[in-house]
């Protein structure tokens, strides 16, 4: 550890820290490549202001089916690698809302929040990842949604 060194931390299921470039100021791929270190976060996934507990969630770059950059379905941008999270939850009411969240089935295709409690150098901020559903699985006690994150904020 260098003298003044930054730290990023994260307080569940026990207390993770990480240098972090430039503070809280660092860029999207910055903070999502340190939050993608940890295996296990915990947070609250938001569909049109509803929220639904999430039992655990986790953020790793991932390579994209395709060959190059292009505009998928015509409403959003993917690149040939991009930041998938993975989420479980035992709310089983989010069921009914997966038809409005996906691209085929939906024509009101809408951004999906998921958004946690992290500290940052001793603050605790208010992680917000944007994402849209990509697909889900699911059986009689919890349902798995895979997405990808378009975008951080970090209040």
């Amino acid at each position: 550890m260098h003298k003044g060194q930054k730290f990023i931390s994260f307080p569940r299921e026990g207390y993770y820290r990480f240098p972090l470039i430039k503070s809280y100021m660092a860029t999207d791929d910055a903070l999502l490549s340190k939050i993608s270190e940890i295996s296990e976060l915990h947070g609250t996934l938001y569909i049109d202001e509803k929220g639904f507990s999430l039992e655990r969630f986790s953020v790793k770059k991932s390579k994209i089916p395709v060959r190059k950059p292009t505009t998928r379905g015509g409403v959003y941008f993917t690149n040939t690698t991009a930041y998938k999270a993975k989420a479980s939850t035992r709310v089983l009411s989010i069921i009914d809302e997966i038809p409005k969240m996906m691209l085929g089935p939906s024509a009101d295709f809408k951004p999906i929040l998921i958004k946690t409690d992290l500290q940052i150098d001793g603050v605790k901020r208010r992680l917000t990842l944007i994402t849209h559903l990509t697909n889900t699985m699911n059986n009689k006690t919890k349902v798995e949604l895979n997405l990808i994150v378009d975008k951080i904020n970090l209040e």
